[in-house]
């Protein structure tokens, strides 16, 4: 089941928080064996999928491994599946994808067309078992590709693997996955400067395979839309956390967003949000970040992630400012070499957006050699 080109509600659950891995990265602690009802999540779908003003409804199994209660998805699903609602709808979830095996990959193989499944890989076998728990070989990328070629798979950067991302990136590609979300891992203080140079070697990897193998679609890691930092400064949220979507704990309560849970946060301070208004935007942008980073529009901003840091969902990571600069350098310098390659050939209709990209590429070189390179 397809759903339309307009943005989806996203209605998630946390059916367990237990997980049988140990990531390195992770940071939710709460790791009890408790679980949702299924009978009150059928309860809450019924909410949604009878109700016109969400359209469409993207329904997330959330964890912990999802895979875990299996039995319990497979029950709500099926219900769902059959009955006729007013929404359209898909079911989906980010999976370790270690129990894909067995009754799970046969059902999951049937229902591939209404139930799609997210992998979290992280790149190679030696380095996504450092990451995640030797987990590699329990997986089964061929029927992941099979059954959900479209769907991107998500790749955590962590201070283990931070030495060979490029190489990773670039197997996940090979091995046929799209790749969108790579992500350094939240939590971690990315300050150190032994990091940049890393970094800068990785990435400019990274631009040497793009340029010699075409046929890739470019990581989000370097694939930064450089000429809106010509624009204004965004005053909107980056995600819908909180007006667009919404996540239900095993206890019934609901949460902002997949980030905002009791698996992270101690009670009282999830209680604190419950002052904030998520409709207005403007106590989401970072002031500070608004009022003197020339990259604002580009650098990537979750307020979960703020929170756990900071304690304020507005206020950003600043150890991952050199980071963002890395990444937007050298997204530049594939531009350039892209905008050089086609000998400033220009479409009419992209004159002027690459135009943007120039003065963009001119402005991040001169802030990145000032403030990366020069000792």
């Amino acid at each position: 089941m397809q759903l339309p080109e307009k943005r989806p509600y996203n209605l998630s659950f946390i059916v367990t928080h237990e997980c049988n891995l140990r990531c390195v990265y992770c940071y939710e602690s709460n790791r009890d064996n408790a679980q949702l009802d299924a009978d009150q999540v059928k309860r809450i779908i019924s909410e949604y999928l009878n109700n016109e003003k969400y359209g469409s409804v993207q329904i997330d199994f959330f964890g912990g491994e999802p895979w875990l209660k299996f039995h319990l998805i497979k029950e709500v699903c099926e219900w769902v599946w059959e009955r006729q609602w007013k929404n359209k709808y898909l079911f989906f979830t980010t999976t370790n994808g270690t129990l894909v095996h067995g009754e799970v990959k046969e059902w999951l193989g049937k229902n591939k067309e209404r139930f799609w499944c997210g992998l979290s890989l992280d790149g190679t076998r030696e380095t996504h078992n450092k990451n995640r728990s030797n987990s590699f070989d329990k997986i089964d990328l061929d029927f992941f590709l099979e059954c959900w070629p479209k769907q991107t798979v998500k790749m955590t950067i962590s201070p283990l693997s931070i030495d060979n991302f490029a190489d990773d990136i670039i197997f996940i590609q090979e091995k046929g996955f799209l790749i969108a979300g790579t992500n350094f891992a939240e939590g971690i203080d990315w300050n150190d400067k032994k990091y940049l140079s890393i970094v800068s070697k990785q990435l400019e990897k990274l631009v040497r395979f793009y340029l010699d193998n075409p046929q890739y679609e470019i990581a989000q890691i370097i694939n930064l839309a450089i000429e809106h930092c010509e624009s204004p400064k965004k005053t909107y949220k980056w995600c819908g956390t909180g007006d667009n979507m919404r996540i239900y704990d095993i206890d019934g309560k609901h949460y902002p967003c997949s980030f905002f849970t009791p698996m992270t946060f101690k009670q009282e301070q999830l209680d604190a949000l419950k002052t904030i208004d998520f409709c207005d935007h403007s106590l989401f942008v970072d002031k500070y970040c608004a009022e003197n980073c020339y990259l604002f529009n580009i650098c990537p901003n979750c307020y979960g992630a703020n929170y756990l840091v900071n304690g304020k969902f507005n206020e950003r990571d600043k150890s991952r400012c050199n980071l963002v600069k890395l990444q937007a350098y050298y997204a530049s310098a594939l531009q350039a070499q892209k905008i050089i390659a086609n000998g400033y050939n220009i479409d009419e209709s992209e004159k002027n957006k690459v135009a943007l990209q120039i003065r963009a590429i001119e402005k991040i070189n001169e802030i990145c050699q000032k403030e990366l390179f020069t000792e």
